[in-house]
């Protein structure tokens, strides 16, 4: 008799442990998936299906928009108050995008910072600022992609009066920008525990369709897309577009203060464009983006120029003649020739193409602060950047 009890004091144990831990099982799933058929799917299985439902990591996900957002379970994303887009992690978890706008704080990966009110037009008026902090003590960069960033254009000389936006916080100098950075991609090292503070100024006493959506990736310290130091900018791939901040081909419709057309491109600026060597290439060689005669105007009178010269070897300047306005790039040769060009500078109105062998591959931008003339220079006139496209040499 008392073997009897025994065991049924053992089965009973047994029972309620088992449906302890299907009970438990049971409310985990209900946080991420309401579904009968996913219920009647968990049924058959109790300890598995609540070890591998529970544990799942935070990586990035795929949304059905055309944002990415990260792997959470189905409360965390409410707390967040993000938005669930669909399901990742063999549907035990809901892909999260999570969105802020002015006067938010945010540490989680992949958040967009958006406009009041996107993709309707911003008036302007306050500052509007995001303030980032590290998601883990192994996040060492923040990534910026500008999805779609519009606000109003620098001034006649290249200076952010009207609208701007600052990156402040970082161990990485970002210069102020502003006008039209759509596609643009920048790289800002956190300092430490240092938050890092993105503001975007607009004026309100000045009417325009400003937007802007940019997504905001933290990069651990082991990632492998993280940019060099001193590389603002970074590429990989075997080619690619390189475009100045606010390169365009429309012409800014300011004065400058020679009183002539204006730049697009940013005043005062000094920043490195790097490009990760590929395996089993060992040179690269930078032309003007085909088919665009504004796609190497760095100084010079655009509006003055013909076709015989804009987008030219003929409007190409380099070596001493590149004092304001240029862009560096070590060791070149001519692409056609193999000639050594004799100096790292180029400006003007046209580019010929040149290769280097000089690793690592970077160039390097550099603006004054103003178009105006001076006493031996005349004003720069409509000037639009550059947009180069960079093609790597196999060895």
């Amino acid at each position: 008799m008392m073997r009897k009890s025994y065991l049924i004091i053992i089965t009973v144990f047994v029972a309620v442990t088992a449906n302890t831990i299907y009970n438990t099982h049971d409310s985990v799933a209900d946080e991420f998936d309401n579904d009968l058929d996913h219920h009647e799917e968990r049924e058959g299985r109790i300890l598995f299906p609540f070890v591998s439902i529970v544990r799942f990591a935070n990586t990035d996900c795929a949304s059905t928009n055309t944002m990415n957002g990260i792997c959470l379970a189905r409360r965390e994303c409410n707390n967040l108050n993000g938005t669930i887009t669909g399901t990742c992690a063999s549907r035990r978890g809901r892909c999260c995008v999570v969105s802020r706008t002015c006067g938010s704080t945010t540490n989680v990966n992949n958040t967009y910072f958006t406009s009041p009110g996107y993709p309707a037009a911003y008036a302007g008026g306050q500052a509007c600022t995001l303030i980032v902090n590290r998601c883990n003590n192994n996040i060492c960069q923040l990534r910026i992609d500008f999805l779609d960033f519009v606000i109003a254009q620098p001034d006649g000389d290249g200076v952010c009066v009207t609208d701007s936006i600052t990156i402040t916080g970082g161990n990485t100098i970002v210069p102020p920008l502003c006008g039209d950075l759509t596609g643009q991609t920048i790289f800002v090292d956190f300092n430490g525990n240092a938050a890092i503070t993105i503001a975007v100024t607009a004026t309100l006493a000045t009417t325009f369709a400003r937007r802007w959506n940019m997504r905001l990736t933290q990069l651990g310290c082991d990632c492998p897309g993280l940019a060099p130091n001193g590389c603002l900018q970074y590429y990989t791939g075997i080619t690619d577009t390189i475009n100045s901040f606010n390169y365009g081909t429309g012409a800014n419709t300011l004065l400058s203060a020679s009183l002539v057309t204006g730049t697009r491109q940013i005043a005062n600026l000094n920043y490195g464009i790097c490009i990760r060597m590929e395996a089993g290439y060992c040179a690269i060689q930078y032309a003007q983006t085909a088919n665009d005669v504004f796609s190497f105007t760095v100084t010079g009178d655009v509006e003055g120029a013909d076709n015989t010269v804009l987008g030219t070897a003929v409007g190409a300047v380099n070596d001493g003649a590149c004092v304001t306005d240029f862009v560096v790039i070590p060791n070149p040769v001519v692409a056609a020739t193999a000639v050594p060009v004799g100096t790292d500078r180029f400006c003007g109105l046209g580019f010929v193409p040149v290769q280097t062998g000089a690793k690592p591959f970077v160039l390097y931008v550099v603006t004054d602060g103003n178009e105006g003339a001076t006493a031996t220079t005349p004003p720069d006139v409509a000037n639009r950047g550059f947009s180069l496209t960079y093609t790597q040499i196999a060895c």
